[in-house]
């Protein structure tokens, strides 16, 4: 599917006001404002949900709403001369879009979701007339665009890691901090695939292997739980088989000592998914 086809379908329809209470405050652009601007801008903030695929920004267009990600992940393009828009990183809670419209510029980056989720989005032009863009917003603004060069260079990073498992290690960490949990939503083979310039079967075969190095612990299809300290050993180059504990202890060892202590491994976990079902539940529940 393309991305005009995706673009081409209706909006979902706006829920109801931005949550005061929102675990993405401080990452928001407009959560970092005091409370006096926050509560001027309040009235004009609507919260909505976005469908897995939908264009939340087109490069090349001018906004019309300023939008900031509350749940979700999007995956960020830039069309260069040849007309293709490719894969260039990817974000999540607290990514502003649509800021370029303050500044009366067009998008320099597409954004299209890989999954569903929710945007806070405020009409740019209700706020040029209510004055509410003032030298502490375009501050906090400026500071917004040096954390999006910061996402962008750690992506571009990514594929200077040498190896394509390296590189997947490194993409989930980074995913996993986008997420701002250890058990995250993985995307499509098919999405990291482009991030990563390679191919799906690639991506399959390093996220088997990632699993077997014990720095992805799966749960089903979609979620898996990051091991941070193995993820980081493969992305700074560690060849796969020669983590700390098979190298001291030799293949046998190293088997038995994961099959002794499996079981108590996966009921931690199983304990853990669970909770962080639950939360996940309540976070994403349907708005009123």
């Amino acid at each position: 599917m393309t991305l005009e086809t995706l673009s081409a379908a209706p909006l979902a329809t706006l829920d109801r006001k931005a949550c005061p209470d929102c675990a993405c405050r401080t990452r928001c652009l407009l959560g970092r404002q005091d409370e006096a601007v926050r509560a001027a801008w309040e009235p004009h903030v609507r919260e909505r949900r976005f469908r897995k695929g939908e264009v939340l920004q087109r490069q090349g267009h001018v906004p019309a709403t300023t939008q900031v990600l509350k749940v979700g992940t999007v995956l960020l393009q830039r069309r260069a001369a040849d007309g293709v828009d490719r894969p260039v990183g990817m974000a999540g809670c607290g990514q502003s879009m649509g800021t370029s419209a303050l500044l009366q510029r067009p998008a320099d980056l597409s954004c299209v979701a890989v999954a569903p989720g929710r945007v806070c989005e405020i009409d740019v032009a209700r706020l040029q007339r209510n004055g509410l863009l003032g030298n502490d917003f375009f501050r906090e603004l400026a500071i917004d665009q040096w954390k999006g060069q910061a996402l962008l260079a750690d992506w571009a990073r990514i594929l200077h890691i040498r190896g394509s498992a390296g590189q997947l290690a490194g993409a989930l960490l980074l995913i996993a901090d986008l997420q701002r949990s250890s058990l995250v939503r993985l995307p499509s083979h098919s999405v990291l695939a482009a991030l990563l310039f390679t191919t799906r079967e690639t991506v399959a075969r390093g996220v088997a292997l990632l699993t077997r190095e014990g720095g992805l612990v799966r749960h089903d299809r979609w979620h898996g739980e990051i091991v941070r300290n193995r993820l980081t050993e493969l992305a700074r180059g560690q060849q796969p088989g020669h983590g700390a504990g098979q190298a001291a202890a030799g293949p046998t060892a190293a088997a038995a000592a994961t099959a002794s202590t499996a079981p108590a491994r996966q009921a931690g976990l199983a304990g853990s998914f669970s909770s962080a079902c639950t939360s996940a539940a309540s976070a994403c529940a349907p708005l009123p």
